[in-house]
């Protein structure tokens, strides 16, 4: 049986609670890299791209609404199917827009947005949600065989230009605003880099509720 190495809390469900205001959120699902519909493989290594723009999926995983707040979430999922051992770096995950390279949102500022949302969380709640967030993003990992990584990268979210005409606005959205994502794994064993990318990830319009 595969083994699956994850980022997330071992537990199905993470409450956290406080006397005044609950922080409740949902385990993300531990899936392998090749079952997602945006997943490149090279040599056997697969990875997946999952963006999490949805509302309702954001507050599940998150606890908030992220995207209305200006950052749009993404996981990345590496599954090694090969015999060499690789490791994944977040340095080696690069976001842009066009030729514009798009920095990921530090985690400090996410947890902050986060817990804004109820400002009267108890301080061990409040700790127990920093340590959530810093479980969720992606950090350096080796992955031996048949083993699975996942992790999330948070960053800003595309901030459109208003114009009343539609159709510029259309042409835009569907060039220079698309998110793409390339990222790089390096085969320990074997000494090289295999490059993954880019993955499209459609753009997004901020919610203003």
């Amino acid at each position: 049986m595969r083994s699956v190495r994850t980022c997330t809390l071992s537990c199905l469900a993470l409450a956290l609670l406080s006397c005044a205001s609950p922080y409740q959120v949902v385990k993300l699902p531990e899936r392998e890299a090749d079952l997602y519909p945006l997943s490149q493989t090279r040599a056997q290594i697969t990875i997946a791209i999952d963006e999490i723009t949805n509302t309702e999926r954001g507050r599940r995983y998150f606890g908030a609404d992220l995207l209305r707040e200006g950052i749009v979430p993404f996981l990345v999922v590496v599954s090694n199917y090969g015999t060499h051992r690789v490791i994944v770096r977040p340095a080696d995950i690069l976001a842009h827009r066009g030729a514009e390279i798009v920095d990921p949102v530090p985690i400090e500022t996410v947890i902050a947005i986060a817990t804004n949302e109820r400002p009267f969380l108890h301080s061990r709640t409040q700790a127990q949600v920093e340590n959530y967030f810093r479980e969720l993003a992606f950090r350096e990992t080796v992955l031996m065989h048949a083993e699975t990584y996942q992790g999330v990268i948070f960053v800003p979210a595309p901030r459109h230009r208003s114009s009343s005409d539609t159709l510029f606005t259309m042409l835009n959205l569907f060039s220079e605003s698309w998110l793409k994502v390339d990222v790089a794994v390096r085969d320990l064993d074997a000494d090289n880099r295999l490059r993954f990318g880019p993955f499209s990830l459609p753009a997004v319009e901020n919610s203003s509720d």
